[in-house]
């Protein structure tokens, strides 16, 4: 390896990996500058008496004027005449006053040569400790790949795997490009709604978080606050909560905290009472015991030294202190003029760290405060007042009374009002943080969580009143209807996303170097083979990419094979395995005739061959059986029923992903990984790229057909041999020959 990084090719790539070395560059080559000037004016220089003087002369005056005190006209004569006579004397020869020019230059560059230097240090060490590590850590693992030889990547060796038990943590997030894509819209939006919409799982949420939470690319500081919006959920409760976490959010940024009425609370039971007792009374008993053995044991000790602090240190505090009182004492009475102005300068620092200003700006933050605690108790408590009034006389003959009753209560806004007053409360805020450069933004999460398209466009026409407070931005995460709908918005057909939204931001899969970029921060350890597989798998959607990345760490710490072939095996057995369980009581659900019969029973007999298989040695004639399947007609169905309904289209979707698990079998749980990979593919060989499996996963969403046609250019370009099916899959019953007759061709 140090043979390695001594080549100039590697130690120019890490140099130039990071942004900050160029910067380092500048700055190192800023301090040779300075210190070249300073060497040349110091060269230009020649040593006078005059400066030694002054320093001698200032010295003096220092140390006397500390001892004894001197008064400021004998300081001025003292410092006027040696400073007066050597200066007239140094400059009355033009040779010298250049000779000092010189000099002042000198110390001028040589303070900014210092300074400079301490600061180019200080970052250098700092990039060396941290940069540094962090950009030679992937070329470092690529090159001990490259020494390592080609079949080593077909082993995991995962170090840690805490990115995948803390998925939601921020610091394993990382940035995109689509990130820099969303900072450019809002950037050139001043307020308004826009939507992040994407398949499921591709990281919409996360996105949103970051966008609302200031940590996108050349973000400023925002105030934000962030709902999430549950199924079957009503525009006018949806708007009731969003207006409460406003409220207590924009508490909580000046650290206040929602004020409540005072509520009955349910007390103790008594039956509970003596043994909350007990406990509580028993465990004081141990701590008091504890800390009386322990002050027992050392209260010698500690006596000891507390007497021996006191009578060392306090003589000579108590001289300091004495010292110290005399000394500002007399600085006061001999010297008014700098003892004043020294109190001077401390008081207004100190008005100056108070702020007097922001007493009278935060006036306006004062009232918003005091507002949103009282949309708080407005919003969530209903509020009574009555008041009696009553007269009355009565004598032993005659009674007269008089009473007056009368009563009010609130009442909770309607939809307008409570719209109107969202809008004000909003735009107050805006308002007050657009002065310290902040934003607002409010993030509405899980809109594609509300059933079908129709629920959705009936939600944003109902809060759409809300999305145009000046200066605030709404960030909205949709499904990909909502999206594709906004794009089509320039057709005939008009869309509420139209009028609701300012711009739909659409997010892709991530591709496989995204990926694999993603797992190295999640799993260390994890190599390409491993990272292609789980890509694959998850068609590069995050969420999707996570899970089968723990399905695999969770078999290899079952099954202690860190073999390639051996886990994707576990794994792709262990999906096929479900997915035949599902589709199988999807047909016995859907149709349990004894037309569907022989089907079912077939598919329970590939299950538990499936579920009974070694993962670690190969199984050709498992894999055939499950591509057979693949490739197999649809099961038969009674007679007067749809042959293109949901059966036809359900067995549509599942015979294309056991041909795509059947797939992924063949390319990853064969030996020589490594070598396929680099015969089969290249840049002249797009088809046979492993990006084209994931590429396959997702287009199952769209069109299973699709899909297929995907599978089979893959397959052609790797090579791999098409399903043997009359052979290895023999069909027991009467109607085995004309199922096999009938059973499609690759193709």
């Amino acid at each position: 390896m140090r043979q390695a990084f001594d080549q100039p090719r590697l130690i120019s790539e890490v140099l130039r990996a990071d942004l900050s070395y160029s910067d380092l560059r500048r700055r190192a080559a800023r301090v040779d500058s300075l210190r070249q000037k300073f060497i040349e004016f110091r060269d230009r220089c020649r040593v006078t008496p005059f400066l030694s003087v002054v320093f001698l002369v200032v010295l003096v005056y220092w140390l006397a004027d500390a001892a004894v005190g001197v008064p400021w006209w004998a300081g001025i004569t003292v410092l006027v005449w040696p400073i007066g006579y050597c200066g007239v004397k140094e400059f009355r020869d033009a040779d010298n006053r250049r000779n000092f020019v010189e000099q002042m230059r000198t110390a001028v560059c040589g303070v900014l040569w210092a300074a400079c230097a301490a600061d180019t240090e200080m970052r250098l060490g700092w990039w060396a400790l941290v940069k540094l590590k962090k950009t030679m850590d992937p070329i470092t693992r690529r090159e001990m790949t490259v020494l390592l030889g080609p079949d080593h990547e077909s082993l995991l060796v995962a170090r840690s795997h805490d990115g995948l038990i803390d998925a939601g943590n921020s610091r394993y997030w990382i940035s995109t490009q689509v990130e820099a894509t969303l900072q450019r819209k809002l950037d050139q939006m001043s307020g308004g709604a826009i939507a992040i919409c994407g398949p499921r799982g591709v990281g919409k949420s996360t996105l949103l978080k970051k966008a609302c939470q200031g940590r996108l690319p050349s973000a400023e500081p925002h105030f934000h606050t962030i709902v999430q919006t549950p199924a079957n959920y009503r525009p006018e409760e949806f708007l009731l909560s969003l207006f409460q976490s406003v409220c207590r959010d924009y508490l909580a940024l000046y650290g206040r905290r929602p004020r409540a009425p005072f509520l009955f609370r349910s007390r103790a039971r008594a039956a509970q009472r003596p043994r909350r007792l007990y406990y509580s009374a028993r465990r004081w008993a141990q701590l008091l015991a504890g800390l009386g053995l322990v002050v027992l044991a050392v209260q010698r000790e500690v006596r000891d030294l507390a007497d021996l602090v006191y009578q060392s240190a306090h003589p000579a505090a108590a001289g300091w202190a004495v010292g110290l009182w005399e000394w500002t004492l007399t600085a006061w009475q001999e010297h008014p003029v700098v003892s004043r102005l020294v109190l001077l300068v401390a008081g207004a620092l100190l008005l100056w760290w108070a702020d007097p200003r922001s007493w009278l700006t935060r006036r306006p933050v004062q009232r918003l405060v005091h507002d949103c605690h009282n949309y708080l108790n407005l919003l969530q408590h209903i509020q009574s007042v009555g008041t009696s009034t009553s007269l009355g006389a009565s004598a032993r003959a005659l009674t007269l009374g008089f009473g007056r009753t009368s009563g009010s209560s609130s009442r909770t806004f309607t939809y307008p009002e409570l719209v109107w007053e969202f809008r004000s409360l909003l735009s107050r805020i805006s308002a007050i943080e657009r002065e310290d450069n902040w934003k607002v933004f409010v993030g509405i999460d899980e809109l594609d969580r509300l059933g079908s398209s129709e629920q959705t466009r009936a939600f944003l026409a109902e809060i759409k009143a809300i999305f145009d407070v000046p200066r605030v931005y709404f960030v909205l995460s949709v499904s990909e209807d909502i999206g594709s709908a906004f794009i089509r918005r320039g057709l005939p057909t008009r869309d509420v996303t139209d009028s609701s939204l300012e711009d739909v931001l659409v997010i892709e899969a991530r591709t496989l170097e995204e990926s694999r970029t993603l797992l190295q921060i999640r799993v260390p350890g994890f190599t390409d083979p491993f990272v292609a597989l789980v890509h694959a798998l998850s068609g590069g959607l995050p969420r999707d990419l996570i899970r089968y990345t723990r399905k695999v760490t969770e078999s290899h710490r079952r099954t202690r094979q860190p073999g390639l072939a051996v886990l994707a095996r576990e794994v792709l057995w262990e999906e096929a395995a479900q997915a035949l369980a599902g589709f199988r009581e999807l047909l016995a659900r859907h149709d349990d005739s004894a037309a569907t019969a022989q089907t079912v029973h077939d598919l329970h007999t590939l299950i538990t061959l499936i579920r009974e298989a070694d993962s670690s040695r190969a199984n050709p004639e498992l894999e055939q059986r499950i591509l057979h399947l693949a490739h197999a007609v649809p099961p038969p169905h009674p007679e007067g029923t749809d042959t293109v309904g949901e059966p036809a289209q359900r067995w549509e979707e599942f015979s294309c992903y056991l041909y795509f698990i059947g797939t992924l079998l063949e390319v990853f749980a064969r030996r020589n990984f490594a070598a396929r990979k680099e015969a089969y593919t290249g840049t002249d060989k797009a088809p046979a790229d492993l990006q084209r499996l994931a590429e396959a996963r997702l287009e199952m969403t769209v069109s299973p057909h699709s899909a297929r046609k995907i599978l089979e250019q893959f397959r052609v370009h790797w090579a791999l041999r098409p399903a043997t099916l009359p052979r290895i899959v023999p069909q027991p019953g009467t109607d085995a020959e004309p199922r096999r007759s009938a059973a499609r061709g690759p193709s």
